[in-house]
């Protein structure tokens, strides 16, 4: 199909629809959020203690990375600031992409929670390991005798609690085991690895992070082991969280949206509750009716035994009929003891038409076949026909009057 440009009010119309999605899932999880976002700053406090415990060395330490990729300086440092940027703005411009475009692969109030907790186990493991053990920086601003490799200590502890956020992402030293540009670039790569849709947008994405990584080691800014480190502890701790997330959004490419899964479960639920109440009324009903009928069987037969004998012995398949009519009688007077009782095998009413064993499943399947006459047949019956005449259709102006009824209200045939 050709797509055309989407109007102002039908963008509108679409963010005021995922909006309504999106509330209950936020007031669900904003305490988880809130808490993930507060983290950043208890993260830039103890970066800040990094560099003030930093200990700057007159030699690094020996590094095969520094070995075989040449050092970019204070020149082209900016090139892996450059794609961790690009990368970080398109991951949040592709989160909300469900407020704007119609296909649909996630919750974003879900997938905050879930990225910033992950977010949260990361950091909170590279705190314990940067403040445990002190590396000496290899960046050119925190070398022995630079005025930026060494923060003075406060006078009071509450200066501790003010970030200085520009010098600390400009000018940090001390913060190393493990890269935080790489922690966050792929907690955002395994996020869209999972949620997203574009093979070839995941493959630029995977290049992109391994070329940072490779970047952020010939700038200096880490060692080869903090990038190693961060490479196996990321994705160890996403997989780890992503075995306990269970909610997941129905794929679709239409509106409206269908409801959670939840509320799927729950309407089905009913309805199925419903239909087997309906089904076990009409169940109880037919097996009276039966029982009258093999009542009245039974009582011609005793009347006139000698033409049944005759009728059966010259025909076999009659016979074998009337012995069928007896054993489902039996199993028809079964049923309907257990059915007035509330009871089938232990089970209630409605098991008869749901069974969950192989015997009770084929005798309400015979009973059914035999007994019921299902109104659906007939539906079944036309849309089938209607389906066949649909198919031969060979007309233009037939095949344009049919898609023409699907055209979205805005006038415009959405891809």
């Amino acid at each position: 199909m050709i797509g055309c440009p989407v109007s102002a009010g039908e963008i509108w119309r679409r963010i005021r629809l995922e909006f309504t999605i999106e509330l209950p899932l936020l007031k669900d999880r904003y305490k988880t959020i809130i808490f993930g976002v507060a983290f950043q700053y208890v993260h830039g406090i103890f970066t800040q203690l990094a560099h003030r415990m930093h200990r700057p060395q007159e030699h690094i330490l020996h590094d095969l990375g520094f070995e075989h990729l040449p050092e970019l300086g204070l020149v082209n440092e900016w090139v892996s600031e450059l794609i961790f940027g690009s990368l970080f703005t398109g991951f949040m411009l592709w989160s909300f992409s469900p407020f704007i475009f119609t296909r649909k692969r996630f919750y974003t109030a879900v997938l905050f929670s879930r990225l910033l907790m992950v977010l949260v186990i990361c950091q909170s493991l590279r705190i314990i390991s940067f403040t445990v053990t002190q590396l000496p920086a290899p960046n050119y601003h925190c070398h022995l005798g630079k005025d930026t490799a060494v923060r003075e200590w406060p006078r009071h502890w509450s200066e501790h609690l003010v970030v200085n956020l520009s010098r600390q992402v400009s000018h940090g030293c001390g913060d190393l085991i493990f890269s935080s540009h790489v922690t966050f670039t792929l907690v955002g790569c395994l996020t869209y690895n999972e949620y997203g849709s574009t093979l070839l947008m995941k493959a630029l994405v995977w290049s992109l992070t391994a070329v940072l990584s490779l970047l952020i080691v010939a700038s200096r800014k880490h060692y080869s082991v903090d990038v190693v480190v961060a490479w196996y502890a990321v994705p160890l701790v996403f997989w780890m969280m992503h075995r306990r997330w269970t909610t997941k959004r129905p794929p679709t490419d239409e509106w409206p949206h269908r409801p959670l899964i939840a509320q799927e479960t729950e309407l089905a639920e009913v309805l199925a509750q419903q239909a087997d109440l309906e089904a076990g009324q009409g169940l109880t009903s037919q097996i009276s009716l039966s029982k009258t009928a093999q009542k009245g069987s039974v009582h011609q037969n005793s009347s006139a035994p000698s033409t049944a004998t005759q009728t059966s012995s010259s025909h076999p398949a009659m016979a074998n009929g009337v012995g069928g009519a007896h054993l489902r009688g039996g199993a028809v007077a079964s049923l309907e003891g257990d059915a007035e009782a509330g009871t089938v095998s232990g089970r209630n009413a409605s098991s008869v038409v749901r069974p969950r064993s192989l015997t009770t499943l084929v005798n309400a399947q015979s009973l059914r076949s035999e007994l019921e006459w299902d109104p659906r047949d007939e539906e079944r019956e036309a849309f089938t026909a209607s389906k066949e005449r649909t198919n031969k259709m060979t007309t233009p102006s037939e095949k344009l009057s049919q898609l023409s009824a699907r055209v979205p209200p805005s006038g415009c045939v959405i891809n």
